[in-house]
């Protein structure tokens, strides 16, 4: 499945007029005119949102981070260690849970490694999630890292309904995105 939105710093303060103009549109259509009580078949404009496509799943952790293939924008969730056993179903934002939409360059560069090399992340922006339902597929995988070594790869899981707020509080709808973890609870080291 491949979504398609693209967040840039450049494009990110246009999300609000994103939003609006098609419900202007609407309302401007429907008014019409006077001489024939309607609208005179004016073309609109096509408003296209943002665009980017998370392909790319990143095993690591106890969680999951799904990008795009050019490293640009990087969604990641991921359940704390400290936090409560994982549900099979959780509601986000959510205690225990760490979610958010990254913007910048190179963003999964040394990812899960604990070498470091060049180039390194550049983060520009985040988004945290402020909506969402994370699901797992089949069993629920484990919070702790003695029993992630014995769980079958990769966990899976379906993100629905997900939307992310800028620092600003501009609000985008993501939809529904599907989620692996081919490496559930190993870590860098």
């Amino acid at each position: 499945m491949r979504l398609m939105v693209r967040l840039t710093p450049m494009n990110t303060r246009m999300l609000s007029l994103t939003v609006l103009l098609p419900a202007m549109l609407v309302v401007l259509t429907a008014c019409g005119d006077d001489d024939d009580g309607g609208a005179k078949g004016v073309d609109q404009p096509a408003v296209a949102g943002p665009a980017f496509e998370l392909t790319e799943d990143l095993g690591c952790g106890f969680g999951f981070a799904r990008a795009d293939a050019a490293g640009e924008t990087l969604l990641t969730l991921f359940h704390q260690s400290d936090a409560s056993p994982i549900p099979r179903s959780v509601d986000l934002p959510a205690a225990g849970w760490e979610a958010q939409l990254t913007v910048g360059t190179n963003l999964t560069a040394n990812w899960c490694n604990d070498v470091i090399e060049e180039p390194q992340a550049e983060v520009e922006e985040t988004w945290e999630v402020v909506e969402g339902t994370l699901t797992f597929a089949d069993e629920v995988p484990p919070a702790d890292w003695d029993e992630a070594q014995t769980t079958e790869q990769p966990v899976e899981a379906e993100l629905r309904g997900v939307v992310v707020e800028s620092p600003d509080g501009e609000r985008v709808e993501l939809g529904d995105i599907p989620l692996s973890n081919s490496s559930w609870g190993f870590l860098a080291g």
